[in-house]
């Protein structure tokens, strides 16, 4: 049985997926399968796979859904996972890039942390022109490598987004994949978030500060097609209200609960504003009825938007809250 299953979940992949493979199939660690399981591809992607897989037969594994269809990348990635034999599972995304020791540095570190329940580090966000390490930590300001114990990524992930571990950067524990229940199949876009948040609530992660991965960032990808087309803010909806609700049994600061449920009426009025007037305010309704602590919160943004252009209302809404910031600071100052 090999040490390690690699998944890769493939749509119209037939622009990257050669430079993907050729990194994995250098990699210096070589006890590894690897799961291609295509989701309903429309270009010349699945030859591709297919082609890999009968070279390697005893190491690269093509998979396809019944009737070629579209599922999802949590859905896919679930079933490849289901496929693949391996206790320690790690992830690769079609148009990403592996470093030669990417397997080989992480699984040194994880076969020495038998208490943590995944290993992930960095990315070089690679794009047509420039590159930049990944910003992760609090806030973005970094972090040091070690092991985290649960709760402390629950916040450190959900003060920036941005620094959430990118799959292709990830090596998971199939146990622990397994206790939480996998990636969220509901959830499109964040699929990835949502499992780390599971993972960080209950397991200790291990952070390495170390760039393996080069994450490439071009107009192709999934959520670049899902923005322009606008369906990004109805899969961050679902996001954020998954999120809420995991909040609700977590101890995380009210500072973390505010700026989600922040992200959330924002990503409420996004959808909301591409219907005409009493459409888009019984939407917004709707939306805050879901959360009666949320509704009673933003009564006051609820009113001007109601009254009030979009816009308009949002504006004034950001000066309230910064002249409330500014009077609580002067308060504090005062009373120290």
């Amino acid at each position: 049985m090999p040490s390690i299953s690699i998944i890769t979940p493939l749509y119209n992949g037939e622009k990257t997926l050669h430079e993907t493979a050729e990194s994995v199939l250098a990699q210096d660690y070589t006890d590894w399968e690897w799961i291609l399981f295509d989701d309903g591809s429309k270009d010349g992607t699945k030859d591709i796979a297919k082609k890999l897989s009968e070279e390697y037969t005893d190491k690269i594994f093509f998979h396809t859904h019944e009737g070629n269809s579209n599922n999802g990348t949590a859905y896919t990635r679930n079933r490849a996972a289901e496929l693949s034999k391996s206790e320690i599972i790690s992830f690769i995304d079609q148009d990403d890039i592996w470093y030669e020791n990417r397997l080989s540095h992480q699984m040194k570190l994880f076969e020495s942390k038998t208490d943590c329940a995944m290993i992930w580090g960095p990315a070089l966000y690679w794009y047509a022109n420039r590159s930049f390490k990944q910003p992760v930590g609090f806030r973005g300001k970094g972090l040091e490598s070690g092991k985290y114990d649960p709760p402390d990524f629950v916040e450190i992930f959900l003060s920036d987004l941005r620094g959430t571990p990118l799959p292709s950067a990830s090596l998971v524990r199939r146990k622990e994949f397994e206790k939480v229940g996998g990636f969220e199949e509901s959830i499109k876009g964040s699929e990835d978030i949502v499992l780390w948040l599971k993972l960080a609530e209950k397991f200790s992660i291990y952070y390495d500060d170390e760039i393996l991965i080069k994450y490439r960032k071009h107009q192709d990808s999934t959520l670049r097609i899902a923005s322009s087309s606008g369906k990004m803010d109805e899969w961050n909806l679902e996001f954020y209200k998954w999120v809420l609700d995991f909040l609700k049994r977590t101890s995380a600061k009210q500072s973390i609960f505010d700026e989600n449920e922040f992200a959330y009426y924002k990503t409420l009025k996004n959808l909301s504003r591409k219907k005409n007037y009493i459409k888009s305010r019984k939407d917004l309704y709707r939306g805050l009825k879901s959360f009666p602590e949320l509704k009673k919160k933003y009564s006051k943004d609820f009113l001007l938007d109601l009254i009030l252009p979009f816009d308009t209302a949002s504006r004034i809404s950001a000066k309230l809250r910064f002249d409330i910031f500014r009077r609580k600071e002067i308060e504090n100052k005062n009373n120290s």
